[in-house]
Order: C-alpha cells, then sequence, then structure tokens
C-alpha cells in the first residue's frame, strides 16, 4: 500500500513569496480555498501564512498567449504575518464552535 500523497500542486503565483506547502481547505465547483505557507524571496526568514481562494475562469488565458481556456485565477487572500492575529482568528472560532452561534 502507498501512503504518501501527492503534492497538490496550487495556482500560486507571487513575484515575492515562494510557495513552500499548502492544504486545500474546499474545492467545489468554480471556488478553490487552500491555506498556504510562502517564503519571502529576499528573506528566507520572513514566513506568512495565507488562506487563498481562486475561481475557475474561462476566457483569455494571460498566461497562455490569450488562448481561450479554463484557468484559476485569484479571487481574494487573508495574510497572517504574525502569530498575534491568528491567536484572536483562533480564539475566536473555537469561541463559536462551543455555542450554538456557529448553527
Amino acid at each position: 500500500m502507498n501512503d504518501s500523497k501527492e503534492e497538490e500542486k496550487f495556482p500560486y503565483k507571487s513575484e515575492y513569496y515562494h510557495l513552500i506547502k499548502g492544504k486545500t481547505i474546499s474545492r467545489r465547483g468554480r471556488w478553490w480555498t487552500a491555506v498556504l505557507l510562502v517564503q519571502n524571496v529576499d528573506d528566507a526568514d520572513k514566513r506568512i501564512v495565507v488562506i487563498q481562494r481562486w475561481q475557475k475562469r474561462r476566457r483569455a488565458d494571460p498566461d497562455a498567449e490569450g488562448k481561450i481556456s479554463s484557468y484559476w485565477a485569484p479571487a481574494k487572500a487573508f495574510t497572517l504575518n504574525s502569530s498575534k492575529p491568528w491567536e484572536t482568528l483562533k480564539e475566536t472560532v473555537e469561541e463559536w464552535l462551543t455555542t450554538n452561534d456557529w448553527k
């Protein structure tokens, strides 16, 4: 039995950050949401977490010399560059999950 998972190929593009790893949160229809760990191209010690959403589009792809094709275009992103906003986010979501407010 093969336990190794194939690495997902995320459509993440940036001039300033390299993708280190990621995990899909949701991929339904024309929407894809993932959490990504990226590293600054100029400072290997600077890493940030990005929650990225892409939308599947079918039109002239700017990366395919204008040919009509389907491609994932970035829709929205939320970045965490320190642990403080993550702690607030985590505490808030955990609190909501323990109450009936989430339903």
